[in-house]
């Protein structure tokens, strides 16, 4: 007799994946788990769990009552956004990245810090005779930066405050901080001091090269915080005339789709948008893709019983060219997905797709880490 199919239900580190395991076997599905051993070796290939190809419809049925179970306990402790955190350079698209902020704490009711990190690179002294002048000399250079750091970061913050007044934002409370030390590092710090439920940052800076744009800082401020960030590009200007109107959300279909969902719906909840959910369909077949884009649509749903939902099956050789276009022709406003290393983010990353996406595109990216 021919044994049957295993197919890969979900990929997890090991402890979710064991527990998974569990609870699955609890209602009487077999499991097995594959590529145990890369958590020797390299655990960001994850832990496979696989069922027999007969037990896939209750697998998901279950697991999709359990991530319902999870939301309807979100529903009674909700995580408002109540905060967002957007550091600055003082650029252009500084400035950019604080319109959007404005924008959305004005829907959310939220507060706004704008934050600033200067560096005051450490000199190494040769041995000198006189070491207590050179100290002191030390000393008020290092304060000069500050005050110099200061006075710009409060003219910034009074021009902001003053676009907030002429495009009606200026309920928002806005405040500011100043930090010295490396920018991505300092991020994180304050993410977890001001507890904020976004970043927004814009995708280039001064003096950075194009090929720096994201890991120069957002790429690096995914690896400490997780905190989603939108990251907005160059050239994507705001324009407090347009609606936020159509917003896509990449899934690859595993457990961090459920965490990302309920963080998007709680920073869109006060826009009126649909929601498009799309998958990049290779080799798996189309009825088990479709099983689970199924899941995803109904899950959006009971999070947020109003929301409209449209789901994409995208095929084709070229990522990208299946992504640009269909931007274009559903005209999306944000592009969001969860930060993977060997996912959907891993391949947007690649220096030649992050200049077509990113750098030459107009579409703001919302980034979750998984």
């Amino acid at each position: 007799m021919k044994e049957e199919e295993l197919i890969t239900l979900a990929t997890d580190h090991y402890t979710s994946a064991e527990i998974l395991k569990v609870r699955l076997e609890d209602a009487g599905i077999e499991c097995h788990l594959s590529n145990v051993n890369v958590i020797q070796g390299d655990p960001s290939e994850g832990v496979k769990i696989q069922i027999k190809s007969s037990d896939v419809e209750q697998a998901l049925r279950l697991m999709n009552q359990w991530k319902t179970e999870q939301a309807d306990a979100d529903r009674k402790n909700p995580r408002d956004i109540r905060r967002i955190l957007v550091p600055v350079d003082f650029s252009e698209y500084s400035k950019n990245a604080c319109l959007y902020a404005l924008n959305i704490a004005r829907k959310l009711k939220a507060d706004i810090k704008i934050l600033h990190v200067y560096y005051a690179p450490i000199v190494d002294l040769v041995p000198i005779t006189d070491a207590y002048s050179i100290q002191v000399d030390m000393d008020i250079n290092l304060r000069e930066m500050e005050s110099n750091a200061r006075k710009a970061l409060l003219s910034f913050v009074n021009d902001i405050k003053k676009e907030a007044m002429d495009n009606e934002m200026d309920k928002v409370k806005i405040g500011y901080s100043l930090r010295e030390g490396i920018i991505e590092d300092e991020i994180a710090r304050m993410a977890k001091d001001y507890k904020p439920g976004i970043i927004v940052v814009g995708t280039k800076g001064k003096g950075e090269k194009q090929s720096d744009i994201i890991g120069s800082v957002v790429y690096r401020v995914l690896d400490r915080t997780r905190v989603p960030v939108l990251a907005i590009p160059e050239q994507s200007a705001y324009d407090h005339t347009k609606q936020v109107k159509n917003i896509a959300y990449a899934t690859d279909f595993d457990d961090s789709d459920f965490v990302a969902i309920r963080r998007l719906l709680s920073i869109v909840s006060e826009f009126k948008v649909k929601i498009h959910c799309i998958h990049l369909s290779k080799n798996t077949p189309k009825t088990w893709d479709e099983l689970k884009m199924d899941n995803v649509k109904d899950y959006f749903r009971k999070v947020h019983k109003g929301i409209e939902v449209h789901c994409h099956m995208l095929e084709g050789e070229d990522d990208i060219e299946a992504l640009e276009s269909f931007v274009e022709k559903h005209q999306i406003d944000i592009f969001s997905m969860v930060n993977r290393k060997r996912g959907l983010l891993a391949r947007l990353f690649n220096p030649d797709i992050t200049r077509k996406l990113i750098y030459q595109g107009t579409i703001p990216l919302l980034i979750f880490r998984a």
